[in-house]
């Protein structure tokens, strides 16, 4: 996973204050005390090494939807990442726009959207085939423009659906997205689709920090190469790919 559990526990605390602070009015100590912190001195120290600014700084100065964006994860402030294991080593490329038919995904269990992406990808080629629609679309994607905030999060958003050619109109419950032109870090993922988190978490806590490469404002996509993917499969293949400049 790319950490120890302490520093996990501490990251998963902090990236809860930093929700704490955004959402509701509340004191620095009853932030502290919300975050299992007994005292707001030893609260505000680990914020300050984790975000580098004050609890208060925080909450002037960051934008609450910036906070929630997938690709724009806190991490530790001013800290070097050594791992014992080595990141999987990207493509990058420049794509040209991404043109996706999508419906919305809601939930993720124990980190993963595994418990409701095939029901929504079922959903999504019913429409399809309802539509006539099947000899439009090629491989199926997911776009991940917001991270959860628990590891059990009922509201976050993510989208299925499939890569179009052109332009599509819009439907009842479906929608058009169109990914920007730019370059993507892409790592290969080959297997169960239980161990995609691992390899994003690869991706964003190892990879991304030792390579120098700085994250642009487009959401990371997921492109399963399976026609149609079998989520239980272990011969899953997908392109998990990384916006950066």
């Amino acid at each position: 996973m790319g950490e120890t559990p302490q520093k996990y526990i501490i990251r998963k605390r902090m990236e809860r204050a930093g929700f704490n602070l955004l959402k509701h009015n509340w004191s620095v100590t009853d932030v502290a005390f919300s975050v299992s912190y007994e005292t707001p001195s030893s609260f505000s120290k680990i914020f300050k090494n984790t975000f580098g600014i004050s609890p208060r700084q925080f909450r002037d100065t960051t934008a609450e939807k910036e906070y929630y964006k997938a690709h724009h994860p806190f991490r530790f402030f001013g800290e070097e990442h050594k791992y014992s294991r080595s990141a999987p080593v990207p493509v990058i490329k420049c794509l040209p726009p991404i043109k996706v038919l999508c419906i919305e995904n809601k939930g993720v269990k124990e980190g993963s959207f595994l418990a409701t992406a095939p029901a929504s990808f079922r959903q999504f080629d019913k429409e399809i085939a309802r539509r006539n629609l099947e000899s439009r679309v090629h491989a199926q994607v997911s776009i991940y423009p917001f991270r959860p905030l628990t590891f059990d999060d009922k509201q976050v958003v993510n989208f299925v659906g499939a890569i179009v050619d052109d332009e599509q109109e819009s439907f009842s419950g479906m929608k058009c997205i169109t990914l920007p032109l730019g370059r993507y870090a892409i790592f290969n993922h080959f297997g169960s689709y239980r161990f995609i988190p691992q390899t994003w978490n690869q991706a964003y806590m190892n990879w991304l920090p030792k390579s120098g490469k700085q994250l642009r404002d487009a959401p990371p996509i997921e492109i399963h190469l399976n026609t149609r993917p079998n989520f239980g499969s272990l011969q899953l293949q997908a392109y998990l790919m990384v916006p950066i400049h």
